[in-house]
């Protein structure tokens, strides 16, 4: 298993109610329970992916990181079936 980092993040009672909703939402898209940073991280993969496939970062450097980003995270799955 590869190490984590504890990672704090502040957020509002209505960012906190959308982080809820995505997790029943991830959860019910793959018939099984996620947990909170589950949902969190199929969120970024997620996103990673509309970056590259529905718009054209214009910077170059930053079109790479998000590519390394997102190719390095799925080679590292380690999230089970939690993706969107």
């Amino acid at each position: 298993m590869q190490p984590r980092t504890d990672f704090v993040l502040r957020l509002t009672a209505e960012e906190l109610a959308g982080v809820a909703a995505l997790t029943a939402g991830v959860s019910g898209v793959n018939e099984t329970e996620v947990s909170q940073e589950d949902a969190v991280v199929a969120a970024i993969e997620f996103a990673l992916t509309r970056l590259i496939d529905d718009y054209e970062v214009p910077d170059p450097d930053a079109r790479s990181q998000v590519q390394v980003a997102r190719d390095e995270l799925r080679a590292a799955w380690i999230r089970g079936g939690s993706s969107l």
